[in-house]
């Protein structure tokens, strides 16, 4: 915690002592219109970006945007608009200036992605990240919205969601999943347990979010630890950047067939006086999800949540914090037609879980010395997590109870220089985060702990066109002290428990190649790492939704993980192609080992002893869009990784995968048929001797069969009464077919969901 108090005071200490609004020059007015290229109509709705300086806005229904207090520098604006291709623009500004703009943008049926700000020091296009990138925005987010993150993002390549029924669904990105996937909402840490536990829930609902961006790969160099299968960042806005011109918001609602839900939220975005203002609300609720074999009890889901978030905003910048509220109760399913799942608590369990979150952001965006912007962001968690077994006597019976209450604290500062056609841009950061979790319950194994650190990096980007270099570099210090000191017993013999401090470097070099116009070549290699958590380190007792009873083991080594990809990104006006090779050895990577045995409390669980071992990691993802005919677009995806850990195949490694659809686009109206699919998973650990029987081999994981589903989905945008209207029918299982992921918990008892149809609307005012 000292580390994260140290650097609140540095950023409050930069950012006083910056100047202030008064000593800096008067800034100008951007003013334009969004056009169609071809006929000059404007185009409402269009999502126009100052992209150094972090604020946006839609075009009104005139297709016309306007900047106010824009600092005098240059400046690009960037303008994304469904059905047509990305634009930017550099435009200079001086004090009192107003600049006018015309962006006339030339239409495309392709699903292009959006500015992305994970990764990276700035917002930028996808096709100039330095890693393996994808944006979900616009129809494509509304296309894939679903109850779960995980399940929103499983048609991206690389993907997948490890299935737990509907609510406890989790994300996984090239075979990793769990702490090794870094999860961000607004580009901080969730402050929840989802990376604990197989049948933890991910504390969001993704029906608010304005964009959701994926990293592949190690990603830690900007984050810190935890992030070396990838990161996943929603982006909502919280804490508002940039001040509306007038009352304006979105409502979103949404209904599914499959588990008979329903949800909506509401958002809005206001000027009060000298501030900007943003709240938001919204629900959800569904029943049992319906699969081609029956129902499947405990798979109920309902969720509130809430957010309220105001700034000060100038053209120095913007001072502003948040609250957002989360609450949601879903069930962990146990039996399917009278049948338990292996290890399963029967009849399911019933998870409550709550979150708190109090934001801070402020940047000073004008610029002063050698700095460019000077932003400071922290965050104040607290998480409540109960987990409910029965309702016996008309109370509940709580197998576990976690309370956790987190806290992250970041300064960054960027700049950028130009010396004619050799530009350079960078930055330099520190942060801090403290951590405490209490325990509960007369069932878990998971033990209390608290945990601090900080780190410090430095990112630096330069080039001269068609050539840009990346290089970077990370230290994080972080302690691990259990409240508990009680030796975990392992077989017969105890294991003293002490407190663990981790330090280790990370570090970061990629290069881009512009080939040609709209192709760009990149290679990228990372050094990565990831400290055991206290779960791995400290745990003994049963798991129920990992059906196994865990043995932590406290003298484990941090995961050190090197990776290289290489990548090839095409953007042209009929076709955009974006596909990557990786490769990723972890050193010490750590997995529940079976040892054999029994639980020593009720002699029913096998128990898992956490161990390191080498594991290798290598694959491919790629997408590609063509347009064929005029307005017929067609749209394919693969994916595949192999991972070996001294030479067995890893458990819970999702098998090769893709999807190809084919897309057509008429005026107001689209309408779309797809395929997906999934081969055989035949690579699984190999068989272990039984704990009762010796001589009888078990498997921890058995193959799961290929499958293949077909979809639909319609769509229509128009306007009316001042708003922007969309509305996406979407056919998921059009056969209802019987299929296993082999990321599921439950696929040796129950199928995944059957034919659902989701239907979802959105208006934006």
């Amino acid at each position: 915690m000292r580390i994260a108090l140290y650097t609140l005071v540095t950023a409050v200490v930069l950012l006083v002592a910056a100047p202030d609004a008064a000593a800096q020059p008067a800034g100008g007015v951007i003013a334009g219109i969004v056009v169609d290229a071809a006929t000059g109509e404007p185009l409402p709705g269009a999502a126009v970006r100052l992209r150094e300086l972090e604020r946006g806005k839609a075009t009104d229904l005139d297709g016309r945007f306007r900047f106010e207090a824009v600092p005098a520098r240059a400046t690009t604006l960037a303008v994304r608009f469904l059905g047509y291709l990305p634009l930017e623009q550099r435009v200079q500004v001086a004090p009192g200036e107003i600049v006018h703009v015309t962006l006339a943008l030339e239409a495309s049926a392709l699903d292009l992605p959006g500015l992305v700000v994970t990764g990276t020091t700035r917002e930028r296009g996808v096709a100039e990240t330095y890693q393996p990138t994808a944006v979900l925005a616009g129809r494509e987010l509304q296309r894939a919205l679903a109850p779960s993150l995980a399940e929103t993002l499983q048609d991206v390549p690389g993907l997948h969601a490890a299935y737990n029924g509907p609510a406890a669904s989790q994300p996984t990105i090239r075979g990793m999943g769990g702490d090794r996937v870094l999860i961000l909402e607004d580009g901080q840490r969730t402050g929840d347990l989802a990376t604990t536990a197989a049948d933890h829930a991910v504390s969001l609902d993704p029906l608010s979010a304005e964009r959701i961006e994926v990293v592949r790969g190690p990603a830690g160099l900007l984050y810190g630890s935890n992030a070396l299968g990838g990161v996943i960042n929603v982006w909502r806005g919280d804490v508002p950047r940039a001040r509306p011109d007038r009352l304006g918001g979105t409502v979103t609602s949404t209904a599914e067939s499959v588990n008979r839900s329903a949800g909506g939220q509401l958002t809005l975005s206001a000027p009060a006086g000298p501030l900007a203002v943003r709240v938001e609300a919204g629900g959800r609720r569904a029943g049992d999800t319906r699969t081609p074999a029956g129902t499947l009890p405990s798979s109920d889901l309902a969720t509130v949540s809430a957010a309220a978030g105001a700034s000060l905003v100038g053209g120095w910048g913007f001072a502003g914090a948040a609250y957002r509220f989360f609450d949601t109760t879903y069930g962990v399913p146990g039996t399917f037609n009278g049948e338990t799942i292996p290890g399963a608590h029967e009849g399911g369990v019933e998870i409550a879980m709550r979150r708190h979150v109090l934001r801070f952001e402020a940047a000073h965006l004008a610029g002063f010395g050698p700095i460019e912007t000077l932003e400071a962001d922290g965050h104040l968690t607290r998480y409540l997590h109960d987990e409910i077994e029965d309702h016996s006597g008309g109370e509940p019976h709580y197998g576990a109870r976690f309370a956790q209450t987190s806290a992250d604290l970041a300064l960054t500062a960027r700049h950028s220089h130009a010396l004619g056609a050799f530009t350079t841009e960078g930055a330099l950061g520190l942060s801090g985060f403290g951590r405490d979790l209490s325990v509960r319950g007369g069932y878990t194994g998971t033990r209390a702990a608290t945990e601090a650190g900080g780190a410090a990096f430095v990112y630096e980007e330069f080039g001269r066109a068609p050539l840009r270099f990346q290089l970077g570099a990370r230290y994080d210090l972080r302690r691990i002290a259990p409240t508990d000191g009680r030796p975990i017993r392992l077989r017969d013999r105890e294991v003293p428990v002490r407190a663990r401090t981790f330090g280790a470097a990370s570090a970061s070099a990629a290069l881009l190649l512009d080939a040609r116009p709209g192709w760009t070549l990149g290679l990228s290699v990372a050094r990565a790492f990831r400290s055991p958590a206290p779960e791995e380190l400290y745990s003994d007792g049963p798991h129920l939704a990992d059906y196994s009873f865990n043995v932590g083991n406290p003298d484990l080594d941090p995961e050190i993980g090197h990776g290289a990809d290489l990548f090839v990104r095409v953007t042209r006006p009929r076709l955009s192609f974006d596909v990557a090779a990786f490769v990723n050895r972890i050193d010490g990577y750590i997995y529940y080992r079976p040892t054999g045995e029994l639980d020593y409390r009720e002699r029913r669980f096998p128990v898992f002893q956490a161990t390191g071992d080498d594991a290798l990691f290598l694959g491919f993802e790629g997408r590609a869009q063509a347009e064929v005919l005029p307005r017929l677009v067609l749209d394919a995806a693969a994916g595949y990784v192999r991972a070996t850990r001294s030479g067995d195949p890893l458990p819970a490694i999702p098998p090769l995968s893709g999807r190809v659809e084919a897309r057509y686009e008429v005026g107001p109206l689209s309408a779309a048929l797809g395929w997906s699919a999934a081969a055989r998973q035949h690579r699984v650990p190999a068989a272990v001797p039984s704990p009762l029987d010796p001589d009888v081999l078990i498997r921890p994981e058995r193959p799961t069969d290929g499958y293949g589903l077909l979809h639909a989905s319609l769509g229509l945008r128009f306007e009316r009464l001042g708003a922007v209207h969309t509305l996406a029918l979407h056919a998921h299982n059009l056969t209802d077919a019987e299929w296993r992921d082999h990321l599921s918990r439950i696929k040796e008892v129950a199928p995944q969901p059957g034919r659902n149809l989701r239907l979802t609307s959105r208006a934006a005012f």
